[in-house]
Order: C-alpha cells, then sequence, then structure tokens
C-alpha cells in the first residue's frame, strides 16, 4: 500500500470503483434515485476541489438544481445512517484486517452559533474556551490504514433545549457529552456485529471512570492514554505482600524503571521509519470494579485472591521512555493483562495511523465541511465522508 501522501497525489479511485463500492454500501437506502444522490454526493466528496459546499458538490453534476436537490437529500430525507455505516464497517473489516478500534475526537472551531450542537467549551488540549462542534469518531486502524466508521455528536442539553426542534433532533437523544459521546460510538459500532477489537484512546483529558466502566462492562479490551497523574492501586512488596500503594501512575511507573526493555515500531506517521522506545509494564488495579476474566480469554480465570478481589479490577500500567529522557514520556492503562508490552506499544502507535489518514485524507474529503443546524444532515454528510475517505484510502483495491 503506498504512503497515503502518495496515494492522495497519485489519483482517485476510477468511477467504476466508486459505482461498485457505493451500491453495496448504499443498498440499504430504499429507492433508486436516493442511492443514485448517494453516488453523486460521494463522487463529488472524491473531486470537487476546496470546499464541500453544495454547491461545488453539485458542480460534477449536470443537472439544474443539483445543489437544491443534494441537500435534501442529505439534510431532509428520510434514510438511515446507521445501516450506510455498519455496512461501512463490515466492509472494512474484511479489507483491512484492522487490528484495533481507535476512537478520536474531532473539534471543529465555529464563529457563529447556528451549526449543530455548536458551544462555547473549555478544551483542555487547548487550555482555552473555544466555540466550537465536538464529535467523537471510531475508526478501524491497522498499521497500514485507517478509516472511521460511526460517529457520536457531542451536544449540551442545554443546546437541545434552545435550539433541538430546529435542528430536528430526534426525541430519544437528551444531550450525549464529552465521553458519554466516546462511549456511545463505540457500543454502536460493538452491536454491528463486526470482529472485536482492542478499543483504543488518548483519555488524557476524559475522565476515566466512566470510560472503564463502559469497556468493562461490555467486555472489550481497551488500551488508554491516561494523565501520570491519574492515581492507581499497586500491590507492593511489604511483609507477606500485604502493603498496597496508591499513587499517581507516573509515580508508580518510577518502581518499574529497571524493567524497562527496548521496544523497535514503525512509525505509522513516516512510512518505513523505525524507531526504538524503552517500556515496562506494572500491574495496577482500579478501584470500585471486580476482577473479571480479561477479554478473550476462553477457559475460567483463576481464583482471585480475597485481597486482589478487594483491590479491583487487575490492570497493566504501561509507561513509554525515549532512549535519551528520564521522565516517562506517555502512560498507558490496560485490560490486557496477559498481553505482552510489544505489542502493547505497537496498538498503542495506531493513534499516529489516525492521525495521519485525517489529515491527509478525512480533511481533504470535506469530514468538517457541513454547514449547518440540520441533525441529521451532519450525521448523513459525515457517513458518506466516511465511505469516500475509505474509497481514497484503498484506491481501486476497495472492493
Amino acid at each position: 500500500m503506498l504512503d497515503i501522501r502518495e496515494k492522495v497525489t497519485a489519483g482517485r479511485p476510477d468511477l467504476d470503483t466508486v459505482s461498485r463500492v457505493c451500491a453495496a454500501l448504499l443498498a440499504s437506502l430504499p429507492r433508486a434515485d436516493q442511492r443514485r444522490k448517494g453516488e453523486l454526493y460521494v463522487r463529488g466528496l472524491l473531486t470537487a476541489p476546496g470546499r464541500k459546499t453544495m454547491r461545488n458538490l453539485a458542480g460534477i453534476a449536470d443537472e439544474p438544481a443539483a445543489a437544491q436537490s443534494m441537500h435534501h437529500f442529505i439534510s431532509c430525507s428520510t434514510w438511515d445512517w446507521a445501516a450506510v455505516r455498519a455496512a461501512l464497517a463490515g466492509h472494512l473489516d474484511r479489507m483491512l484486517s484492522p487490528r484495533a478500534w481507535v476512537v478520536r475526537s474531532m473539534l471543529v472551531p465555529k464563529t457563529g452559533r447556528h451549526s449543530i450542537g455548536v458551544e462555547r467549551r473549555y478544551v483542555p488540549a487547548l487550555g482555552e474556551t473555544v466555540n466550537s462542534q465536538q464529535s467523537y469518531g471510531l475508526w478501524l486502524a491497522s498499521e497500514a490504514a485507517a478509516a472511521p466508521v460511526n460517529w457520536q455528536l457531542s451536544i449540551g442539553k442545554g443546546w437541545l433545549q434552545e435550539n433541538g426542534a430546529r435542528a430536528n433532533v430526534p426525541e430519544d437523544e437528551d444531550g450525549t457529552t464529552g465521553d458519554g459521546a466516546a462511549v456511545q460510538a463505540v457500543l454502536k459500532a460493538a452491536a454491528w456485529g463486526i470482529g472485536p477489537r482492542p478499543v483504543v484512546m488518548d483519555a488524557r483529558h476524559s475522565a476515566l471512570p466512566p470510560l472503564i466502566e463502559a469497556f468493562t462492562t461490555a467486555g472489550l479490551p481497551f488500551l488508554l492514554r491516561i494523565n501520570g497523574g491519574c492515581t492507581l492501586l499497586a500491590a507492593g512488596s511489604g511483609p507477606r505482600g500485604s502493603r498496597v500503594a496508591a499513587a499517581p501512575a507516573e509515580h508508580l511507573l518510577g518502581l518499574a524503571r529497571a524493567q524497562r526493555r527496548p521496544v523497535e515500531w514503525i512509525d505509522p506517521a513516516s512510512p518505513g521509519a523505525r524507531r526504538t522506545s524503552l517500556v515496562a509494564p506494572l500491574q495496577v488495579y482500579w478501584p470500585g470494579l471486580p476482577g473479571s476474566r480479561p477479554p478473550g480469554q476462553s477457559a475460567p480465570a483463576p481464583p482471585a485472591t480475597a485481597r486482589a478481589a478487594a483491590l479491583g479490577l487487575p490492570l497493566t500500567l504501561l509507561g513509554k521512555w525515549q532512549t535519551y529522557e528520564r521522565g516517562v514520556q506517555q502512560v498507558w492503562l490496560t485490560n490486557m493483562t496477559d498481553a505482552g508490552y510489544g505489542p502493547l506499544l505497537r496498538l498503542s502507535k495506531l493513534t499516529r495511523r489516525v492521525e495521519t489518514d485525517f489529515s491527509y485524507v478525512s480533511l481533504d474529503v470535506g469530514i468538517q465541511d457541513f454547514e449547518g443546524r440540520s441533525y441529521q444532515g451532519w450525521h448523513r454528510h459525515v457517513t458518506l465522508a466516511s465511505v469516500a475517505h475509505a474509497l481514497r484510502m484503498l484506491g481501486d483495491g476497495a472492493g
């Protein structure tokens, strides 16, 4: 597979490939004219220059009033975007052989307040309050490529009360923000029947309890990047092993420095570039959740001791150091306690794969370009932009 920058530059999938893939992924649309407009919209996302406005997308169609027709198809029609996303996920699960489900936040700064879900929200990564729209995408990711398959908007209850009726927000949408939106993006995709993969997410600015509880309850393996100040429990080496330490993750990893080992990995952001990091694991516990069988373990787990059960959910804390740095650079937390630290480190690097493909593919096919108040319009646009992303990523081998 080409370097993604070469793929974007090299060209776009041919029309036969676009038609064949769209026919399969849009088969759930009930009417032939809807399926035709869906393919036309995807073709526009792939080929229209600049921002993917309705006017620009309509420019590829030799039809009068094409812009109005496309607007109606996206914002006012009745087709179900969830069925298209499920078909896309199944297709990519076969084509990509993904190693992980990566959750990525998408923040879109806005100048006004008329677009769907736009509010002033504090953004920890920026350290400031930004007038913006926020959503979470679920990506299927392998070392070679990544593509989004599901999306969840972060919408506050206040925005819903003020704008919900005008935005045609469904009555069962009662406000899902931040981490709750991330969880919903994962759980909805898990119900589609695609092969479960570890959920990988940068959760440094997230509330960890709802994430860990939701993924544990759903029986999903997870690998979360956490803040070094997060407090965890670790069994110490006191008399009869009875000592328990509650300390920040960064401090606990200091106890594991002597166990560091070099691990080589290929950088998704620089194809072919091999890097080496120092990695060390440490067993820790998450208080408040009982010990449970690790995801994917077929045989029953050995009986936990009363002490271990009292400590909570057994997890592995993984630290990553650069060879030239003394302090730990990244801190990860996982319930895959039997996994080797080399595979865990390489799983964590799939977030770089997603960032690279978002920058070079998703933005190019207009994932952030929807303008409007329509809840349904936003969901349909990002769904078809995800189809366009998959087509661009896989090229003429899209299936």
